[in-house]
């Protein structure tokens, strides 16, 4: 007796053929919802910077007149003394805003501005505030050089010897931008361009800013400050360092630039 198998019909599904059944209800399409718009950093970078600029313009056109009558007067360190002190509180805003001019624009001497202070405010007060300014001027130079580019930069100092320097400041950065703010024998105002368009950061510039200015300005805000009551070995002891600091910054100078001219 023969037995037959029984037969085993595949049953596939309809769902795995990629149909759905009469009975189940034909999924609707699913829309994403639109994502959130992100927050345009931007705009609120822009915002903040002209809240900014806005404050400082309010108080440059507080100080407007004092500001130019010191400017007028860099060459006299006893006429730009007394216009501080006529200004009494609004004073130290005026000098700010006179020194943030003198280091952008390299034709207007800054040493006058830095003794003035120590004479009117005394030595401590007088350097505090000569610091944060010719430091926060520098640091400005430095932002607008990175942001403006080449092309602006030229604009504000030779071409030729924006070049040098900045070949020099690209390949020994933090300590050649320090051994600058020390020794007289270099551009100071300009290097702020020229580190602005290398590639140090700028946390590394401010600290060569600080470092590099501090020697100078301490001994011209104690000129301002103690300067009338220096005996005449004083002044001796001054000449002689500041001799010492010129040969100094003449041979590191000169070796600099031999150095890039061999390279």
């Amino acid at each position: 007796m023969v037995t037959s198998k029984p037969q085993v019909e595949e049953q596939t599904s309809d769902q795995d053929n990629g149909r759905y059944p009469e009975s189940s209800p034909i999924p609707e399409t699913i829309i994403a919802a639109p994502a959130a718009p992100k927050p345009d950093f931007r705009l609120e970078k822009w915002g903040l910077i002209s809240v900014i600029i806005l404050i400082v313009i309010v108080l440059l056109w507080q100080v407007r007149d004092g500001v130019w009558d010191l400017i007028s007067l860099v060459g006299d360190q006893e006429a730009v003394s007394a216009y501080l002190i006529s200004y009494g509180a609004w004073g130290p805003l005026a000098l700010a805003v006179a020194q943030l001019l003198q280091v952008l624009v390299a034709v207007i001497p800054g040493h006058v501005f830095l003794i003035a202070a120590g004479y009117v405010y005394g030595f401590w007060p007088g350097l505090i505030l000569n610091m944060i300014c010719i430091v926060a001027a520098s640091q400005l130079g430095f932002a607008l050089a990175r942001w403006a580019g080449r092309p602006v930069v030229d604009r504000l100092a030779d071409k030729e010897t924006l070049d040098k320097w900045y070949a020099i400041g690209e390949k020994q950065g933090f300590m050649f931008f320090t051994i600058a703010f020390v020794l007289p024998m270099f551009p100071t105002d300009m290097m702020n361009f020229v580190a602005g368009l290398t590639g140090i950061r700028g946390t590394q510039f401010l600290a060569a800013n600080i470092l590099g200015r501090l020697p100078s300005a301490i001994m011209l805000t104690m000129i301002g400050a103690y300067g009338i009551r220096f005996e005449s070995w004083h002044w001796v002891t001054i000449g002689l360092f500041a001799a010492v600091v010129y040969i100094i910054g003449r041979t590191v100078v000169y070796r600099i630039e031999k150095q890039h001219e061999n390279d």
